[in-house]
């Protein structure tokens, strides 16, 4: 008190001989009555073990350390001391008065080194001294831990190689891991799994390399992992520093946890994805299907599995991630999913970490949702609000979704009604309006079979999309079948069919191209309306747009009679009849639409015509899809030739004659015919002898299709051949050398149901 120091504890450990104990005991005689009469509380330990007790577990102030006399060692009491991490502060009391000495003690860590004999008078001092500056040192030291532990976010002080030294109360209890465990050396225990989530361990560890890398920053959100397996998001703010102390490089950052908020926008995130998903969707299937995607994005899950219960025992599974099936999942998950099935609706449930699952109301029974983790964590509870939130709109969609499903049904059994199928061989069309949900167009394409053996080919845009736009295209569509019924003029069909669209709401600038084509000569007689000119692509891939006899679009005003030209497709031209979605692009001229899709059919004109209008559909589409309705109609000179004959050698002839024009019309020469007579002729004879000796009450099919410059032909029938001989009869068995020779690559495939034989060979 008298020194202003208050009342410490003092512990004097001391180390020596027996030997000397009087003296020792003097010494501490004096020392004790002197500090005692300072006012300070003395513990004698009896010997150097109890002082380093005393030292390392008392509530002490000061350590003196006597190291006159040798024995064990003073300098071992100091490091033990030391390497205890405790900061207490020591005076050495010795008679060793050398430099070496001295140095050797404070080296090792002594505050305080004074040397026998001393006055009393020093001692107190130097205790004073030693005292007030531990007082202070230990004053900043848990005022600074104080300002550090009062920061509301994590605090972490990195050195150089990146490994944790510093962390604060915020940081446990945000993290769940303590002091007890630094230094923390990366990859950090809090880092999600590299095994199980690989796709956030590699999001963590970017962000750590660009802690490292730059100077100073902030780092995005970035899902950590709770001691406990929950997890967190969390944001970085982090700038380099150096140690005042040692000059090294330390990086001093914060940590704040940002989950409530990273939920929120997640939340609203997934629920913008799932709306467009729902929207994009046109059936139930196709809903259920993206929701599981979109949820198991939400969460990085390795599965999502939708069981639909639909009344019967057995749920229709649908899953995103890995496959699986009903009768694949182990007992547990099928028990697991149908307790849901169970529980109340909307209901979430977590059986155990890295699984959950709920259940919904699914406008044909019920739907459960059972998600699988990548990794065993928990799922929290704002996890569980957010599946509520999803499913409860996912529950909605479908209703939604089922409603317009029943709506796109009852319009697309109109529509097709509508177009219906082209009634004449070698076409193919495909038909795509822009408008969803109904998926119903103005957009047209007609093929008709006149009195006379010609058909007409029409195809046209009503303006505008959707049940209007369909609406006045049904009735312009049987107007135009009409009109070239009763005169088979294109020109003559679009004058008329110009004054129909000028009294019917809502058909005026509707667009059309209207022909008339004479299948066996090529010959096509046509008249334009506004739209896009046709492609026609012969049989050696030269393009060459039907741009000719074009005027006005309907119902606008028009003068005089429209104009009507001819043209004639050689044989083995493919011809496209399309309407503008087909090849228009914002900010993109026609023209190069129109080039584009010329280049394509010219490319592949040797594909079968739905292998063609496939193509055409997906490559000319935009990525976002079309925006506009698409009519495509495909043609090839001459249309394939279909026969169905009845197993009897009488009617051979009948085919003779029916291939013999078809080939000329494929513009065939007489060589080239002759051998594609002779071989069709075997494969039909063969057919009938063989195929149906047992059975002549069967039929017998002949395909034949030109593409680019070569005849394919198949002859298929419904019976069943004989086994070959082993050794062929003198006088027969020629007939499939006879076909060998005169085509290329003649294949026979017999199956149950009856055999087909396919050949092919090059016309000029």
């Amino acid at each position: 008190d008298a020194l202003g120091l208050g009342q410490a504890k003092v512990d004097t450990a001391y180390t020596g001989m027996t030997a000397a104990i009087d003296v020792v005991d003097e010494i501490k005689a004096k020392l004790v009555a002197a500090l005692e009469e300072a006012g300070y509380v003395v513990d004698l330990a009896r010997d150097g073990m109890d002082g380093l007790h005393l030292a390392l577990t008392g509530d002490y102030d000061l350590v003196i350390l006597d190291v006159m006399l040798p024995g064990l060692s003073g300098w071992q009491l100091l490091e033990t001391v030391r390497r205890s991490g405790r900061e207490l502060p020591v005076l050495f009391l010795t008679a060793r008065d050398q430099v070496e000495d001295r140095v050797k003690g404070l080296e090792l860590g002594a505050d305080d080194y004074l040397v026998k004999p001393f006055a009393a008078t020093e001692l107190l001092a130097r205790v004073r001294a030693n005292i007030v500056l531990a007082r202070m040192r230990d004053h900043h030291a848990r005022w600074r831990t104080a300002l550090i532990d009062s920061l509301q976010e994590a605090l972490f002080v990195c050195d150089e190689t990146g490994a944790v030294t510093e962390i604060n109360t915020t940081f446990v209890d945000m993290l769940g891991y303590d002091s007890a465990g630094l230094p923390y050396p990366p990859a950090y225990p809090w880092w999600p799994s590299a095994e199980s989530d690989p796709a956030a361990h590699r999001e963590v560890a970017d962000a750590f390399a660009d802690l490292m890398d730059k100077s100073h920053g902030t780092l995005s959100a970035v899902p950590v992992t709770h001691r406990d397996g929950h997890r967190l998001w969390v944001t970085a703010t982090f700038t380099h520093a150096e140690d005042p102390d040692t000059g090294r490089k330390v990086i001093v950052g914060t940590l704040r946890d940002v989950t409530a908020e990273h939920y929120v926008v997640l939340r609203e995130t997934a629920l913008a994805a799932l709306n467009e998903k729902l929207a994009q969707a046109d059936t139930l299937a196709d809903a259920v299907a993206a929701a599981a995607e979109q949820l198991r994005a939400v969460w990085r899950a390795r599965r999502v599995v939708a069981a639909t219960w639909r009344g019967g025992e057995v749920p229709t599974l649908m899953c995103a991630g890995e496959a699986a099936e009903w009768g694949t999942l182990s007992d547990e998950r099928r028990g697991q999913i149908t307790a849901l099935h169970d529980r109340e609706l909307l209901e979430p449930e977590s059986f155990e970490p890295g699984e959950a699952g709920i259940a919904l109301q699914h406008p044909q029974g019920v739907l459960v949702i059972h998600l699988e983790l990548n990794e065993r964590r928990h799922f929290t509870a704002d996890d569980c609000t957010l599946l509520t939130v999803l499913a409860g709109r996912l529950g909605q969609g479908l209703q939604r979704v089922h409603q317009i499903d029943q709506q796109r049904e009852t319009a697309l059994a109109l529509q097709h009604a509508i177009l219906g199928p082209p009634t004449s061989d070698g076409f193919a069309v495909r038909y795509q309006p822009a408008t969803r949900p109904l998926q119903v167009g103005g957009d047209w394409y007609d093929v008709v079979d006149l009195d006379d053996g010609r058909i007409g080919l029409i195809v046209g845009d009503c303006v505008g999309h959707g049940l209007s736009a369909a609406t006045v295209m049904g009735q312009l569509r049987s107007a135009c079948r009409a009109l070239l019924l009763e005169n088979p003029s294109p020109a003559a069909v679009l004058s008329a069919l110009d004054r129909f669209a000028m009294r019917l709401p809502g058909a005026r600038c509707t667009t059309a191209f209207c022909a008339v084509l004479s299948p066996g000569s090529g010959e096509l007689t046509y008249s334009c309306a506004g739209q896009p000119p046709p492609i026609l692509v012969d049989g050696g891939g030269v393009v060459v747009l039907l741009d000719s006899a074009r005027a006005t679009p309907l119902g606008v005003a028009h003068h005089g009679v429209r104009p009507e030209t001819h043209t004639v497709l050689p044989a083995g031209a493919t011809l496209l009849l399309y309407t503008d979605g087909l090849v228009e692009r914002r900010r993109v001229s026609i023209d190069e639409g129109i080039d584009r899709a010329g280049d394509l059919v010219s490319q592949h004109r040797g594909d079968a015509l739905d292998a063609l209008a496939d193509r055409l559909m997906t490559t000319l589409a935009p990525q976002d899809g079309y925006r506009d309705d698409v009519a495509v109609l495909v043609y090839r000179q001459p249309a394939a030739l279909d026969l169905e004959l009845g197993a009897d050698v009488g009617e051979l002839a009948q085919s003779r004659h029916a291939l013999r024009d078809w080939l000329d019309e494929a513009g065939a020469g007489a060589d080239e015919a002759l051998d594609v007579l002779i071989a069709v002729g075997e494969a039909l004879a063969n057919a009938i002898e063989h195929g149906h000796r047992d059975h002549p009450e069967g039929t017998v099919h002949l395909h034949a299709v030109v593409v680019a410059e070569r005849v394919y032909i198949s002859v298929t029938d419904t019976g069943s051949w004989k086994t070959p001989q082993a050794v062929p009869a003198r006088h027969r068995g020629r007939g499939l050398e006879l076909m060998r020779a005169l085509m290329k690559d003649v294949t026979i495939e017999s199956r149950p149901t009856g055999t087909t034989v396919q050949m092919h060979r090059k016309i000029a």
